[in-house]
């Protein structure tokens, strides 16, 4: 039983295997068909993706080559960095410059990587890993930048530090623009600041000149200036303003002699002209002084004349380089200013010096006329006829008179007068002016201060004049003493008494001589308060009101319209290419041209219009009580005006006008912001025109 139950299993065995084994092969094949097919579309999805990746990686390269060439080709600093390894991923040839280096990797070895490289603080390499720190925690970062690099001048850069996707990773992007002129512009003009506010608080010149050599040496970067003043009585000049070059130097510079050879400034004072010293170790004007320059580690000098408003010769302003270097045009024009200022400052200490000599002269002689010693400018005049009448009393005199020499015109006339009971006006008798020649009246004196002539004296030629005037006769006589204003004559003053015996003893001459000397210095005195109080509010070259005095005009006008509610307008203009004209025709033609717009200026307003030299070639017009539409006008002719005019160049001048009128709650600045804007858009549509601002 047994043996068929086995039997039967194999025999069931054998023919299930033999049935069931060709289901099995199809199944296995219909697996692996299967396999196969899964398997071709698996690998065609990953030859689509590595397609698509090399596509990305393509674009990806060819985007970072064309931000790499938009950078190259900026004239913005750019630098990537990796802020973990403090490196440089990238950098521009602008950045690469603006931090004095040739190579990204050397721009993070020898600066990112090296305290050293960079200045103090705020601007340290510590102080830029904390703004790098800040950017990486909160983002975006703007701020200001110093840096100096190696053997370059100083480089200022308006910055920023942003993070940017770069090669799959984060990087820092570090942007600068380079404000460095600006920077210069502006420490130049803190330096002009506190000149004039120096001198308007007649600080000591030393001081004002200081803050002008600063002033200059912000504008002529890498350079040292030094401001000599000509000592008219030794014939020497003396260091007085700069303290950039070492003392030693400036010490031995001191006491300089105005002549040929005597180093760049004596030179240029001698000359009276511009001496510029490209290499003081061949220039043989150094010779005395090389050693100095040496050792104080100079090599240019360009020395300019200060030359004053009367062409007298002030001093000199002297820059100083530590290679061989020669002046461009623009180092030329940036000194005119601090030159000008320069005149000005100089001129006015040798003015307030001659007022406190005068001033002293008079303390002196205070027992005699101490009405005369306190005359405002406005009371001269009267001052001088009271001061006659009170000669006339002191004397018991017939008359006491003053005459005045004009040597342009090489006439002289009696402006001022007392005359006694019973004795007729000379002025009222003949009040014209008489010729006469100056030279010869100084032979009349012969160098004595006063000369006495009576009745029985003969008056010489030279004072016919004051011969028929006077008439003397019987016991009168007459004192003539000479009146100065400085070393010159300039007048006559005249004492005639009646007396039996000589009235004129020496005591008495030399009061009259002493009363002389008053009158000049009186005379002399109001010139000079004149032209101080003239100068201070008047631009030299045009005559017109300088910025200063216009700025406190345009205060005055804004608080009296925001007081009663009126309007005021402002023109403001300046000249088409001027620096053309400049460069073509010289900066004698440019004065020329600006001083024959401000005759223009002059001529196109009303008396009660203010009209000032707003800076450089640009001008500004107040026009009181005149709306907007009253005020293009008056531009307009204005620009007319100067398209018209022949200057002495040979080709036509033209103006470009910006106008603005006065708003309720405007401050100075914002209405000239207005009509700046207004000026810079005429210049916009092709100048000559006029645009206003509403």
């Amino acid at each position: 039983m047994e043996s068929t139950v086995s039997e039967y299993w194999t025999l069931f065995t054998e023919n299930a295997t033999a049935v069931a084994l060709p289901f099995v092969t199809a199944a296995l094949a219909a697996l692996l068909i299967v396999s196969l097919l899964r398997y071709r579309r698996l690998n065609r999805q990953v030859e689509g993706l590595s397609a698509e990746m090399g596509f990305a990686n393509r674009s990806l390269r060819n985007a970072d080559r064309d931000l790499r060439t938009l950078f190259d080709q900026s004239a913005i600093a750019v630098m990537l960095l990796d802020a973990t390894k403090k490196s440089v991923l990238y950098a521009n040839e602008t950045a690469m410059t603006a931090f004095g280096v040739r190579t990204e990797d050397q721009l993070t070895t020898d600066v990112m990587q090296k305290p050293d490289a960079w200045p103090a603080s705020p601007y340290s390499l510590l102080d830029f890993e904390e703004t790098i720190f800040r950017t990486s925690r909160s983002g975006l970062q703007k701020f200001e930048w110093y840096f100096e690099p190696a053997g370059r001048r100083p480089v200022w850069l308006d910055s920023s530090l942003s993070i940017i996707s770069y090669k799959s990773g984060q990087a820092l992007m570090f942007t600068g623009v380079n404000i460095t002129d600006r920077k210069h512009a502006e420490k130049a003009d803190r330096f002009r600041h506190k000149a004039m506010t120096s001198m308007a608080n007649d600080n000591g010149l030393h001081i004002t000149l200081d803050h002008l050599a600063a002033m200059a040496e912000a504008r002529l970067p890498g350079s040292s200036c030094g401001v000599m003043v000509h000592d008219h009585e030794r014939g020497r000049l003396r260091w007085v303003g700069g303290h950039s070059v070492p003392k030693f130097f400036s010490e031995a510079m001191d006491g300089l002699p105005v002549a040929f050879g005597a180093a760049s400034s004596g030179t240029a004072v001698f000359i009276r002209g511009r001496v510029v010293a490209r290499d003081i170790r061949s220039d043989d004007r150094w010779d005395r002084h090389r050693d100095e320059a040496e050792s104080a580690g100079l090599r240019a000098c360009w020395s300019e004349p200060v030359i004053g408003s009367s062409g007298e010769l002030l001093g000199t302003f002297d820059v100083y380089h530590e290679d061989p270097w020669t002046p461009a045009d623009d180092d030329i024009d940036a000194l005119t200013d601090p030159i000008a200022i320069t005149s000005l400052a100089i001129e006015r200490y040798l003015a307030k010096g001659q007022l406190e000599h005068m001033v002293l002269s008079e303390q002196m002689v205070r027992r005699i006329s101490t009405d005369l010693l306190t005359l405002d400018p406005e009371e001269t005049d009267e001052g001088l006829a009271s001061t006659c009448r009170s000669l006339g009393d002191f004397y018991r005199a017939d008359r006491v008179f003053l005459c005045q020499l004009d040597d342009t015109s090489q006439q002289v006339w009696i402006s001022h007068e007392w005359a006694g009971e019973g004795f007729e006006s000379l002025r009222q008798v003949s009040g014209r002016k008489y010729p006469v020649i100056p030279a010869s009246l100084d032979k009349v004196f012969d160098g004595k201060p006063s000369v006495i002539f009576s009745a029985d004296s003969q008056i010489p030629p030279q004072l016919d004049f004051l011969k028929e005037l006077l008439a003397l006769e019987g016991q009168q006589s007459v004192l003539l003493a000479m009146v100065h204003r400085g070393d010159r004559m300039s007048g006559i003053l005249g004492i005639q008494m009646t007396s039996a015996v000589n009235p004129w003893t020496p005591q008495r001459s030399q009061t009259a001589e002493l009363m002389a000397n008053l009158f000049g210095s009186a005379l002399n005195r109001s010139q000079l308060l004149h032209s101080l109080t003239y100068q201070a509010v008047h631009d030299q070259l045009t005559g017109l009101y300088n910025r200063h005095k216009i700025e406190s005009f345009m205060d005055q006008e804004v608080a009296r319209c925001s007081r009663y509610g009126s309007t005021f307008s402002v023109i403001i203009f300046d000249l088409d290419n001027f620096k053309s004209i400049n460069d073509r025709f010289g900066h004698n033609e440019g004065d020329a041209v600006l001083a024959s717009v401000s005759v223009l200026v002059g001529k196109g307003i009303r008396e009660s219009e203010i009209a000032g030299r707003w800076g450089g070639e640009e001008f500004l017009i107040i026009l009181p009580e005149t709306p907007l539409d009253s005020a293009v006008p008056v531009a307009d002719r204005l620009r007319v005006s100067v398209e018209s005019h022949r200057f002495s160049i040979p080709e036509p001048v033209s103006i470009s006008v910006g106008v603005a009128a006065f708003r309720p709650g405007d401050s100075p600045h914002e209405l000239i912001q207005r009509a700046d804007a207004a000026l810079y858009s005429a210049k916009e549509s092709g100048r000559n025109c006029v645009k206003s601002s509403f």
